[in-house]
């Protein structure tokens, strides 16, 4: 799905990664654990294109379609409802609905604004809108930064049943066992192992 080689980039003249290599294949739940300022979100915008690496070259698969949950949530849009906001081409507004009970948007929620949720309310949609978007390959940054652990547990039984492979950034071990992480990436080494839990 996607192929870091020997990547190496600076950031604000600090070396970020240097020689990073990455093989992440199809079906695989990856959890990307570091410390702050390890490169985390560093990785993240190279795998987006938001960042260009100074060495290296990064290759998705022709058949890879990403969806990028980012912790900022700027891809809503605050001026449109909820269901807008998750409006997708082909999707019933019937099946939209359906889909939206499972992130807990019930009945006239949907046609609230954006702009006048929650923090935790918005990353819900976000979320929502990521599953929706029939990608093979998640990116989460931080997806339950803004939720309590009731929200997280409706949030994490919705990413489990999802079929394709997700990278995930979380200090929050409960939900990244939850979607079912079996391959751990740390940084700044770029080690993959095996997850076998209780990390």
């Amino acid at each position: 799905m996607l192929d870091f080689q020997n990547i190496s980039i600076q950031r604000k003249g600090k070396k970020v990664l240097d020689d990073f290599s990455l093989k992440a294949p199809d079906g695989v739940i990856l959890a990307l654990l570091g410390e702050d300022k390890e490169g985390k979100s560093t990785l993240l915008k190279l795998m987006m294109g938001i960042h260009t690496p100074d060495r290296g070259k990064i290759r998705f698969h022709p058949k890879t379609d990403v969806a990028y949950y980012a912790q900022e949530l700027e891809q809503l849009d605050l001026q449109k409802t909820v269901l807008e906001n998750v409006s997708t081409q082909g999707c019933p507004v019937k099946q939209l609905r359906s889909v939206l009970s499972n992130f807990l948007f019930f009945e006239d929620d949907i046609y609230k604004k954006a702009e006048v949720l929650s923090p935790g309310e918005k990353a819900r949609i976000a979320l929502c809108k990521i599953l929706l978007q029939k990608a093979n390959f998640l990116i989460l940054d931080e997806p339950t930064n803004h939720l309590d652990p009731e929200t997280q547990e409706v949030i994490g039984r919705n990413f489990r049943l999802f079929e394709g492979t997700i990278l995930v950034v979380s200090h929050n071990m409960r939900f990244v066992e939850q979607i079912g992480i079996n391959r751990v990436l740390m940084l700044p080494s770029g080690r993959v192992d095996d997850y076998e839990g209780g990390e």
